[in-house]
């Protein structure tokens, strides 16, 4: 976003998530889809065309979805696996943890905010001041025990070497760490994933054109093509996240298929919140963090 207001040039096809479209689309900097240049957009399941960013898919492609939640150790956790935030924000459980091994928290300021927020009972979209001060302090008496703040490499260079025992993780990285961690002998991972009982996010990325782009017919027909039932399959073999492409679940590795971390189930999906633009607040949210990332 920073970088086409800035005034770059020479992007065709960009892949923002869902509360990131809204503003762009607020803010002039995406052009309407001419579906007729995409037949495959109707390899999409409808009910990924009900995103409140844009509704109908007028300016963007469905291109993943996931959630986020926490990936932990079944090996530590035995027959009590987490089910709640509280395993990072009660500073008595994330004190066990800590000392267990580590704890990671993603490195996103919507995330540990909203994750925080949802936890103490309110929307991650939740744009009250006090509220939002409620959260801080929260994380605030958490941070002395989280080992990182990482959300680009975390999957590899922490879950996977064994460095930390719960981490604040999106599904497909859990899924890709998992795969990589498996037990020849036992054929399981020892990390698993959960959405914590007070919900979490549901997002999803996009495929939208900008608005300066000078070859939009061409930018339609390379979303057509990652629309086929066989591409957008291989998109997920690969990336452990899921498709929206209705067409596409023929193609998908049965295994990933039926993971409940990578495709959840109707009723974790009920806990599950879109994020919305901030508007105004979102300059409290960059003070808060801040103050988070700082103290």
């Amino acid at each position: 976003l920073a970088k086409l207001q800035a005034g770059a040039t020479g992007y065709d096809v960009i892949f923002p998530s869902d509360y990131m479209i809204a503003q762009m689309i607020e803010l002039g900097m995406l052009v309407e889809l001419d579906k007729s240049n995409i037949p495959n957009f109707t390899n999409i399941d409808p009910k990924f065309l009900e995103s409140p960013s844009d509704p109908g898919g007028i300016y963007c492609a469905p291109y993943q979805w996931g959630t986020s939640g926490l990936a932990y150790r079944t090996d530590l956790f035995g027959e009590n696996p987490p089910d709640s935030w509280a395993v990072i924000f009660d500073p008595a459980q994330a004190q066990k943890w800590s000392e267990a091994g580590g704890i990671n928290v993603l490195n996103d300021q919507r995330e540990l905010i909203g994750a925080a927020l949802k936890y103490l009972g309110y929307s991650l979209n939740d744009t009250d001041e006090a509220h939002l001060q409620e959260a801080k302090e929260l994380i605030l008496n958490a941070k002395p025990f989280i080992k990182s703040f990482n959300s680009e490499d975390y999957d590899d260079s922490l879950m996977v070497p064994g460095e930390v025992v719960l981490s604040h993780a999106w599904n497909g990285d859990a899924a890709q760490a998992m795969s990589k961690t498996i037990d020849e002998e036992t054929g399981e991972s020892p990390w698993a994933f959960v959405v914590p009982k007070e919900g979490a996010f549901v997002y999803q990325e996009g495929m939208c054109i900008p608005a300066t782009s000078q070859r939009k017919a061409t930018a339609e027909h390379f979303i057509n093509f990652l629309l086929d039932a066989e591409n957008g399959a291989a998109i997920t073999n690969y990336t452990y996240y899921a498709s929206p492409n209705a067409a596409a679940r023929e193609f998908i590795l049965p295994e990933i298929l039926e993971d409940p971390s990578i495709f959840p189930s109707e009723e974790t999906i009920a806990k599950l919140e879109y994020g919305q633009p901030l508007g105004e607040a979102i300059f409290l949210y960059d003070k808060i963090w801040t103050d988070i990332k700082s103290q």
